[in-house]
């Protein structure tokens, strides 16, 4: 996720508009634009406004979620990584309760596709 989306997702969060952002950081509308849409980048101390008026680090304005070469994310770096991680989706955080209900949809869904690929290979082929 980049930086811009990143910002636009943490503001549609927290329900401000693009003009609410920009007078809490002492920016203009344009800029906040320019900066959502990765035309413009931020100094640092502006980051800081950023992040407080969001309600988040500095750093998670920063930082990707760890991958691996392929360009994937592990789920379970996610769900059950040493420091607790922040879910979001289309800009609603998810409640410990809704990631342990991801949790058991993903848990259920493998169960289903295993049970599945074992059916598989024990029917005889026609």
């Amino acid at each position: 996720m980049t930086l811009g989306l990143r910002i636009r997702t943490l503001r549609k969060a927290r329900k401000m508009t693009q003009q609410q952002l920009a007078d809490a950081t002492d920016v203009s509308r344009i800029y906040i634009q320019a900066l959502e849409s990765n035309r413009r980048s931020p100094s640092m101390k502006l980051l800081h406004r950023l992040s407080d008026k969001l309600g988040v680090e500095t750093s998670d304005l920063l930082e990707e979620f760890p991958r691996d070469k392929g360009g994937r994310l592990q789920l379970e770096e996610l769900f059950a990584g040493p420091e607790p991680v922040e879910i979001w989706y289309r800009s609603h955080k998810l409640s410990e309760k809704d990631v342990a209900m991801v949790q058991r949809l993903i848990e259920a869904a493998l169960t289903d596709w295993d049970g599945e690929n074992k059916r598989a290979k024990k029917s005889p082929k026609r």
